[in-house]
């Protein structure tokens, strides 16, 4: 059995779910698709967050490989939770590639939590109530959602586990604009970055779904850096030889909602799926497709100050969009985050200080993760605005 890339590309359109089209994605907006899929009798309660909020999975397929798939363990990254309730709805008709599907749901087993970190959804917040982040508490699990995930991982034994984000706008695949539209990580199983059996097996299968993306005309795959984080769930269950792949739903320029990031990530986990039935299951011992795919560089910002006179040298200032949830909205802000040697930066949006100190809420130096209120040539004393 196979698809396209191409194929799948075009179908988006047709099973895309209606009415997700926002970046806020609050656990309550989920509420028709977790009741449809409990009348399918394809739900079950897993755990409850650290709020008392119900954690739960969805199955779709009776099949002997095991897929466990989750997503919004960071609270704050919803494309990949939409794109995965796209899954769903595709998954469950039957109108468009029904060979296809009764193929996968055949052979095939998908587990998926839409959302791991209710609290965090709530909240827009990266971490959960505790503020914990639950993506650095995969040894210790001190946190319900993640004891939640860990109970799930050990009753499944999944044979492959897709781990699913959204990447910031500060990695671009070279020195230039050039942000990544979606990024793939086989973790590393040690400091070293080792490479096991499940990690082989991870490498085999995102090359597969590369191939599909590139024949769907989706530009800018990258590789997400794979520095070991023995906390991190990806590298824990990797050298638990239990493969794993990190999904990064990129940033698309002029995509603010994320929806056009949203149905790349839908073509990639589609890709994913069908390259696990279109690759040997086996291990290919030829990993330099893999390591072709281009590794994220951090290197952009929202905005740079450029040539900023700053402690004696001259810097740039990175300064980067964020977004927080005020009265139910989300409202967006700026802040500083961080000051690189001059030339290292390259932004969006650009301001050229001409080798000018600036004053950043009225200070010279203490601005770092500080929201800007307004930011001022020192020595031309003109207002920068952004």
């Amino acid at each position: 059995m196979r698809l396209t890339g191409s194929q799948i590309s075009q179908l988006y359109s047709l099973v895309k779910s209606p009415n997700f089209d926002h970046r806020y994605l609050p656990p309550e907006r989920l509420a028709d698709v977790i009741e449809r899929s409990k009348k399918l009798g394809l739900y079950c309660a897993i755990g409850k967050s650290q709020s008392g909020q119900e954690i739960g999975r969805v199955n779709l397929g009776h099949g002997p490989f095991k897929i466990l798939a989750w997503s919004q363990m960071h609270g704050d990254e919803s494309t990949t939770t939409r794109a995965l309730i796209d899954v769903f709805e595709y998954l469950s008709q039957r109108e468009h590639h029904r060979e296809f599907i009764e193929w996968f749901l055949t052979h095939f087993t998908l587990t998926m939590i839409f959302q791991l970190n209710p609290d965090g959804a709530k909240s827009y917040t990266r971490e959960n109530a505790a503020g914990q982040d639950l993506n650095r508490d995969a040894r210790s699990c001190s946190e319900p959602e993640s004891q939640a995930l860990q109970d799930l991982i050990r009753l499944l034994k999944p044979d492959l586990c897709l781990n699913c984000h959204d990447q910031r706008s500060l990695y671009s695949l070279d020195r230039s604009i050039n942000p990544p539209s979606i990024s793939f990580l086989a973790p590393s199983i040690d400091a070293s970055a080792g490479v096991n059996d499940a990690r082989l097996r991870a490498m085999n299968w995102i090359n597969g779904a590369v191939e599909k993306l590139k024949d769907a005309a989706i530009e800018g795959v990258g590789r997400y850096d794979d520095a070991f984080c023995p906390d991190c769930f990806g590298d824990h269950l990797q050298s638990m030889e239990i493969p794993t792949i990190l999904i990064e739903s990129g940033h698309i320029i002029d995509d603010s909602d994320r929806e056009s990031s949203r149905k790349v990530a839908f073509i990639a986990i589609i890709s994913l799926l069908s390259s696990i039935q279109t690759h040997s299951l086996g291990v290919s011992t030829d990993v330099n497709a893999y390591w072709a795919i281009p590794q994220n560089i951090n290197c952009l910002r929202d905005i740079v100050l450029k040539d900023v006179a700053y402690q004696g040298g001259l810097v740039d200032i990175g300064i980067q969009k964020v977004l927080r949830l005020k009265n139910g909205t989300l409202q967006s802000s700026h802040v500083v985050h961080d000051v690189q040697p001059a030339g290292t930066l390259l932004g969006y949006q650009t301001h050229d200080a001409g080798e000018q100190a600036v004053l950043i809420n009225s200070h010279e130096i203490d601005f770092v993760n500080k929201e800007i209120a307004s930011i001022l040539l020192k020595k031309s004393n003109l207002l920068i605005k952004i």
